[in-house]
Order: C-alpha cells, then sequence, then structure tokens
C-alpha cells in the first residue's frame, strides 16, 4: 500500500478592492454580475454612474460600497439623502473630480473603466497615474488621448 502525500490547502483568495466607472451601464452591471459570482474575491469599493441615480442606490444597497459618485454634480446632494433613508454609510461624491477620487483612492486596487467616450478620460488617467490595475473598456481613451495615457502607463 503506497502513501500520498495530505493534499496542500488552497491558496488564501486574495479579495481585490474593486472600482466600477459606469456601474450603471452595460459594461458595469455585467462586471458587477462577474463580482457576485466570485464572493470573497472582490469587493466594490466605489461605483460611478453619469446619471442613473436610482440604479446607482439599487446597486449600493446589492455591493455596500464605501463610495458612491453620481458624475451629474446636480444630484449629488439627492444621492447622498438616498443613502442615507437606506441606512448606508456610503459616501456620496460628485462630478469628474469625484470620479478621478474614487478612481485613485488608495483603498482601491482595480478601477474598470467602462464609461462611454471621452467623460471617463480623466478618471481614467487618474487611476494609472495612482498605480491602480485598470481594465478599460472603451477606446475613446486612448483615441482622444493616447499618446499621454500610455506615457501616464510607462511611467506608473
Amino acid at each position: 500500500m503506497t502513501s500520498h502525500p495530505a493534499p496542500r490547502p488552497a491558496p488564501a483568495a486574495l479579495t481585490r478592492r474593486v472600482v466600477v466607472l459606469g456601474s450603471t451601464g452595460t459594461i458595469g452591471t455585467n462586471t458587477l454580475d462577474v463580482i457576485a459570482r466570485n464572493p470573497g474575491r472582490f469587493e466594490i469599493y466605489a461605483l460611478a454612474a453619469n446619471r442613473g441615480l436610482e440604479r446607482l442606490v439599487e446597486q449600493c444597497l446589492r455591493f455596500r460600497p464605501a463610495v458612491a459618485v453620481l458624475r451629474d454634480e446636480s444630484r449629488v446632494a439627492e444621492l447622498a439623502r438616498a443613502l442615507r433613508e437606506a441606512g448606508l454609510p456610503t459616501r456620496a461624491l460628485g462630478g469628474e473630480e469625484g470620479m478621478a477620487a474614487a478612481a485613485s483612492a488608495p483603498e482601491a486596487d482595480v478601477v474598470v473603466a467602462g464609461v462611454v467616450g471621452a467623460a471617463g478620460l480623466r478618471s481614467a488617467l487618474a487611476a494609472v497615474q495612482a498605480g491602480k490595475t485598470l481594465l478599460l473598456a472603451n477606446k475613446e481613451t486612448l483615441v482622444c488621448a493616447g499618446r499621454v495615457f500610455m506615457d501616464a502607463v510607462r511611467r506608473h
């Protein structure tokens, strides 16, 4: 009878903290679907949407991020109120500055840039400059500022 060594335990999974820019769009909702199917591997740090306040709040209820960003600054107070009323401690930010802050936050590991058009350029660049792993899901960032963007990727 041969003796077999005991199987080694699997390495502990590293939980990656994710920022989803464009969370209410197709790319964002598909990203959140993948994250939901992999419990323990990912944690949502921040969600950002353009104008979809109601859908963003629903996503916050499900994923409980630390930060929620609404690019439409005129509705950030409404977002903050909705988050409070839902009993969530999620901090509300607004505008491109809020998106860039979420994308470059020290707490974040991975940034999924699913914002349509050139609107996501500033936040994607902020993520790169902060040394984040960036999953770029639009071509406009490279079309609009390819050289500047790729220089930043090489530097950071």
